[in-house]
């Protein structure tokens, strides 16, 4: 098994030059435009139950999703809209694509659309590191790396950590996570449901963990995507159970060093932030922030050309994750008034 993920990882590296002599020019206004989420896992984890629970409730969103064969997505026939030898499009504006081992092809056409999707999700196979598919995907100038998400089967992860012929492809795919998916914990009584987190705590101290059941997880969590809108809508379904969002919004400059520090205190249980920010040292643009886990970046957007500035800030964790009045306490202490 180990060889296997050996050769497939060699495979996804040696594809690098080649991907990057197949891309064709790039427009400037498309660089780092589309967002990509790699969905990593080991065998059976329910890598799948996530892709199709996704392509069924996109929450508005269009979104590709990359798998390696169509055999194992089992999507509504009422959804399908039409299909070719390679894509699924559905009625809800996503579409499910097999990359068939050709995955620059693929990431060229869904790139060089006139309408591309507004997400693209990539399925790593359960023998593989996501973050080297990754690397191949990101040779496209056009994407840019929302997030690693590696899902672990509760009743088998400890056990696989374990085994000397996938402890090394498991903890690879676990160590690339910017999110991790605790799934299938209905299986296990409360004591062996407390060890599993206790586990997970101890081996990855600074991961983010979402629990969940037949591998649901929120769009909201599951896709990160990017926004320079200046103000953001909070979907109801946010609110599931085990999940709360929180809102701030500012209609005066912010100290930049006093928000960075606040938003590094933000604990890991905070899973997804994002931001539109107009910030005291660069008055004329907007600051775009996103956070996947416990990697973040800030971003120069665009001028606010006559738009009235603000910023606008939303968090997305587990429940019970900060004190939102304290949090609106000091980011009302970001303001430069």
């Amino acid at each position: 098994m180990y060889s296997a993920a050996a050769a497939e990882t060699w495979e996804l590296l040696s594809g690098i030059i080649q991907a990057g002599q197949m891309m064709p020019p790039t427009e400037p206004t498309a660089i780092n435009s589309l967002p990509l989420t790699v969905i990593g896992g080991f065998l059976g984890v329910g890598k799948t139950t996530l892709l199709n629970q996704l392509l069924s409730e996109p929450d508005g969103r269009k979104i590709a999703v990359l798998v390696n064969d169509f055999g194992r997505i089992n999507i509504d026939a009422d959804l399908i809209q039409s299909r070719t030898m390679d894509t699924i499009s559905l009625t809800n504006g996503c579409a499910c694509c097999t990359v068939a081992g050709d995955l620059t092809r693929v990431l060229i056409e869904l790139s060089t659309r006139t309408e591309p999707p507004d997400a693209i999700v990539l399925e790593a196979s359960g023998l593989a590191d996501p973050r080297a598919i990754a690397q191949v995907a990101l040779v496209n100038p056009a994407l840019k790396l929302d997030g690693i998400l590696s899902i672990i089967d509760a009743e088998t992860g400890f056990d696989c950590a374990q085994d000397p012929d996938c402890r090394d492809t498991f903890y690879a795919q676990i160590g690339a996570a910017d999110l991790i998916v605790l799934n299938k914990l209905d299986l296990l009584d409360s004591a062996r449901q407390a060890a599993a987190r206790e586990w997970l705590k101890s081996e990855w101290p600074d991961k983010a963990v979402v629990e969940t059941v037949q591998a649901i997880v929120p769009v909201n969590i599951a896709l990160g995507i990017g926004t320079e809108r200046s103000s953001f809508s909070i979907p109801d379904h946010v609110h599931a159970k085990g999940f709360e969002s929180w809102s701030f919004e500012s209609d005066v400059p912010l100290d930049p060093g006093l928000l960075a520090q606040l938003l590094c205190d933000v604990p890991v249980s905070v899973l997804r932030a994002k931001a539109v920010l107009w910030l005291s040292n660069d008055l004329e643009y907007r600051t775009v922030y996103q956070r996947v886990g416990q990697r973040f970046s800030y971003s120069r957007g665009r001028i606010w050309n006559g738009e009235k500035p603000s910023s606008s800030l939303v968090l997305i964790g587990l429940s019970g994750a900060v004190d939102g009045e304290i949090l609106s306490q000091a980011f009302q202490a970001c303001r430069v008034i």
